[in-house]
């Protein structure tokens, strides 16, 4: 395997990391001009995360420190992205573009993993992200991104001959995306504790006990 290869998927998380402040520059008190370059920021940053685990996959790449370096990122640019949306002020009714109470649970959820897989490495365990987990970050950035449309008309669907007649904006779109992605995070976020439990609990057992 090529060098560059094998430190292309940190390369790509570091890439993810350089740009989340790029963001936050931009989503403070931003013009409409701002916003925009802020979703393309966000829309690059986000597919950076597709594409550093298709390679490390890929390619055999995948490393311990990838392990715990790539999902930090992810948080770090999906709570950016929350936080800068609640603080924000909505020309549609006045509110923030998201409620705090769902920053909070997204939040209080990284946090609780986090902190989880921080003893875990620290006692030799390393638990990647699970099926429920990477459906969270698929949903969480799908809606950030509908939320920083705001308030964009969705008129219609068109799937084939079929035309869906719509009445919503992205961001009522968006929160609700935002609240399948809060399930997933607690449904995640119950799947690693358990994990990580067993996994922490096995490696301390001495040798005569785990045959």
């Amino acid at each position: 395997m090529p060098r560059f290869v094998r430190y292309l998927p940190n390369l790509l998380t570091y890439f993810r990391l350089f740009l989340i402040p790029i963001f936050v520059i931009l989503m403070i008190n931003p013009s409409r001009q701002m916003v925009d370059n802020a979703i393309l920021i966000f829309i690059i940053a986000a597919i950076t995360d597709f594409v550093d685990g298709f390679v490390a996959r890929t390619f055999s790449a995948v490393s311990d420190f990838g392990k715990l370096l790539d999902p930090l990122a992810d948080k770090i640019l999906v709570m950016a992205g929350l936080v800068m949306l609640v603080a924000q002020r909505s020309d549609l009714d006045g509110g923030p573009w998201v409620d705090g109470w769902m920053v909070v649970i997204a939040l209080g959820r990284e946090i609780w993993v986090t902190g989880l897989r921080g003893v875990a490495a620290s006692r030799g365990v390393i638990v990647a992200a699970g099926n429920a987990g990477k459906l969270k970050s698929v949903f969480q950035m799908i809606a950030i991104v509908l939320l920083l449309l705001h308030d964009r008309p969705l008129s219609a669907i068109h799937i084939g001959a079929l035309h869906i007649p719509l009445s919503w904006n992205c961001q009522f779109v968006g929160l609700n995306f935002l609240l399948i992605s809060l399930f997933f995070s607690v449904w995640s976020g119950f799947e690693y504790t358990w994990e990580i439990l067993i996994a922490t609990r096995e490696a301390s057992e001495p040798p005569s006990q785990k045959d």
